[in-house]
């Protein structure tokens, strides 16, 4: 059998992980096996093994795909603003929170499927770790991005960096699972504002409860 080339066995992989996303997005991880990923792939059975252990491997991949993904465009979209704006660590958060939303929309399967990853996390130790290192290096990016916002007057002197950043990755996950239970309900822009500048009862309508 003639050996694969790096680049056949490169878009083969990324063919298994599509088709892995696919079937986790339809029928969720435990009712997903193997077997799936190699026909909705169209490949055989045997297939999905040469590149990935199990299925818990496939799923970390996802989940490290979707993350180096992520960076990748936040990182690219801060380098992109002007000096003003990158300077401004209020504008760098509203950044995040829209290439977000952008991103989320975007890969939307890969999103539905790896917010299962929380409560998978909660039964699976490997899936757990890679959630727990995954989360660690956010907040302790966007700590340092509040505390120099603190520092720079654009937040309260009061402000705990730590407990924003939980809220704020918080509440984007939060629009997340709204944003796939009904598509185009909210508009990613006005809830990054929403988000920055602290006008919740604008972009929520809870001010308007009686």
């Amino acid at each position: 059998m003639p050996r694969l080339t790096s680049a056949t066995r490169s878009a083969r992989r990324g063919q298994i992980l599509a088709a892995a996303a696919s079937c986790f997005a339809g029928t969720g991880y435990h009712a997903t096996t193997m077997a799936d990923v190699a026909a909705r792939a169209g490949v055989s059975k045997g297939t999905p093994y040469l590149y990935f252990a199990s299925k818990q491997a496939l799923f970390l991949a996802l989940h490290d795909e979707w993350d180096c993904g992520l960076s990748d465009q936040v990182e690219q979209a801060i380098r992109a603003l002007p000096d003003s704006r990158r300077s401004s660590p209020r504008q760098v958060l509203r950044t995040v929170a829209v290439v977000v939303g952008q991103y989320a929309t975007a890969h939307a399967e890969t999103c539905r499927v790896l917010l299962e990853a929380g409560t998978l996390a909660a039964y699976d130790p490997q899936i757990a770790a890679a959630v727990r290192a995954s989360r660690a290096r956010t907040h302790r990016r966007l700590e340092e991005l509040f505390a120099a916002g603190v520092a720079a007057g654009e937040w309260p002197a009061d402000t705990d960096p730590a407990l924003q950043a939980r809220l704020f990755t918080a509440s984007l996950e939060g629009l997340m699972s709204h944003w796939h239970l009904t598509p185009g309900s909210f508009s990613w822009e006005a809830a990054a504002t929403a988000l920055t500048e602290g006008r919740w009862s604008a972009a929520t309508g809870l001010d308007q409860c009686p």
